[in-house]
């Protein structure tokens, strides 16, 4: 965060936006000899690098400011007198009150030379350390260096966290890094609510709701946003109270248009545990179809949130895994209650040694699997699992699809956007209408082309190829993008094929088949 008179906002229409800076030469410029100026400063006083940042000022001066407080905060000062300042000043305002105020400069060297006799200490020393403790003597002794993109970055940071520290409400979802969010914001006091409609929605009341208008808490907001951007998908919304007009504005920022306005961090995938760690790379080892996901979107559970393990995708089929691993008695209670309230697809491997009646009673859920295990988890029963269930939803998906009737008009149809459209798998798709293909149409490997657009596309090839009887593979991919396709799998199925002189595409070949 930074103090909030160096807070740069634009306001339009409702919305507030913090006056992020761009990496543009200039700026990196400005960052690049700021931070010389620190690295440069080991053993200065702090007024005397304040003051060669300040040349730079005439630029914006809340810019410059703002970046020197972050570079402050990035070094180390240090009261480099051997003597105690305030046992200097303290025998110096004493004597001072016993001989009067230092009006004169003649009074002003009789106290001192009282207290260098008093203290056993050259007046000149008195001097020099009598408020060496202060903020502005202090002395550099070391600087953790940064690049100019990093000072940027971490500005534009700080630019967001000060805006919301006056926030009415903060709402976020994102893509991963929901244990260490949830982590954090418990350990920071917040309370928040979640819901979900589609993506997970978390909303966290902010300082200047009714309840929580406290400084602490808004610093404690702030001290959220970085966790928040570590993941590689997210969006921020909030409501601001502007403290100077009293209006509330709304904020917006994403991960799509705002991604490279800030440090993006490591988000290396951290385990709970050996076991997890171990069945995690032995089954992405394995290569399979399914999607293995750490940690994904967090379930509601209630007034509760559960984040689990793993989650498994395949053909628009989601299925959780929880580990259970470790236990005291509160824990594997809580576990239990929240797992009773599942209603979506769960594996539960468990230690065998917490085998008990309560995790039996879970195995009468439909929604509930458990799978006991010694020391790792089995790979086996878990792909079996998977297995079952995609070939339960790939039935389901094959019956629906060959019970609806759909009658194509398009000249293009992609199996992969029909799949996506009516919501099932690109296999179950292609294995209806490859079996029962609609009469106007050709099957080519990514989709459907109606006959009358792949003549129009065979007129085209042969017009082109009148006089060689052969074409560059490049002049027919540019005709098919022409006509909407991006796909040379299409040449085979129009009355073409291709060949290959070698592997460089520049040099292959379109020939009548």
């Amino acid at each position: 965060m930074l103090p909030s008179d160096l807070l740069v906002v634009w306001k339009r229409q409702g919305k507030i936006y913090p006056r992020y800076v761009k990496k543009t030469s200039n700026n990196l410029e400005i960052a690049l000899n700021l931070i010389g100026i620190y690295k440069d400063g080991i053993g200065k006083k702090k007024k005397t690098l304040k003051k060669y940042v300040a040349e730079f000022e005439e630029h914006d001066y809340r810019f410059i400011r703002g970046l020197s407080v972050l570079l402050d905060r990035k070094s180390n000062f240090k009261c480099n007198s051997a003597i105690d300042p305030k046992k200097l000043r303290r025998e110096v305002f004493e004597l001072t009150g016993n001989l009067g105020a230092a009006t004169t400069p003649k009074k002003r060297i009789q106290i001192l030379k009282k207290a260098s006799k008093k203290l056993e200490l050259p007046t000149d020393t008195i001097e020099n350390n009598i408020y060496a403790d202060l903020d502005s003597e202090l002395i550099l002794e070391s600087f953790k260096d940064l690049s100019p993109e990093e000072l940027l970055e971490l500005y534009n940071l700080s630019l967001t966290q000060t805006l919301l520290f006056d926030s009415i409400e903060l709402r976020f979802t994102t893509l991963h890094n929901w244990q260490n969010i949830f982590f954090i914001a418990k350990k920071l006091g917040l309370i928040y609510e979640a819901s979900q409609n589609g993506d997970l929605w978390v909303k966290i009341d902010g300082p200047n709701s009714l309840f929580k208008l406290t400084r602490r808490y808004g610093s404690n907001i702030s001290k959220l946003i970085p966790s928040i951007l570590k993941s590689s998908n997210w969006q921020i919304e909030a409501k601001i109270l502007w403290k100077y007009t009293n209006e509330i504005y709304s904020f917006r920022i994403d991960s799509s248009n705002h991604k490279d306005l800030f440090r993006i961090q490591d988000n290396t995938e951290v385990y709970d545990s050996v076991v997890e760690a171990d069945f995690g790379s032995r089954f992405q080892a394995l290569k399979t179809k399914w999607v293995m996901r750490r940690e994904p979107e967090p379930l509601i559970v209630g007034k509760h949130v559960m984040i689990p393990d793993f989650s498994f995708e395949r053909d628009n089929l989601k299925i959780y895994m929880e580990v259970v691993g470790f236990w005291t008695t509160d824990y594997l209670l809580r576990k239990i209650k929240k797992l009773k309230e599942i209603k979506v697809q769960m594996l539960v491997a468990v230690d065998q040694s917490l085998a008990c009646e309560a995790l039996n009673q879970l195995k009468k859920r439909s929604s509930i699997n458990i799978l006991y295990y010694k020391k790792r988890i089995p790979l086996s029963p878990v792909l079996n699992f998977l297995k079952n269930a995609h070939k339960e939803i790939h039935l389901k998906q094959l019956n629906f699809l060959k019970n609806i009737k759909v009658n194509f008009t398009e000249p293009i149809v992609n199996f992969e956007e029909f799949a996506i459209r009516i919501g099932v798998s690109v296999e179950v798709v292609r294995e209806v209408i490859t079996h029962n293909p609609p009469e106007n149409y050709i099957i080519w490997s990514k989709g459907l082309l109606k006959k009358e657009k792949a003549e129009h596309i065979k007129q085209q090839i042969n017009k082109k190829m009148e006089l060689k009887k052969k074409l560059p593979l490049t002049t027919v991919i540019e005709l098919l993008i022409e006509e909407g396709i991006n796909e040379i799998s299409v040449i085979n199925s129009v009355g073409y094929k291709i060949i290959w002189h070698g592997l460089d595409q520049e040099k292959a070949e379109v020939v009548n088949s």
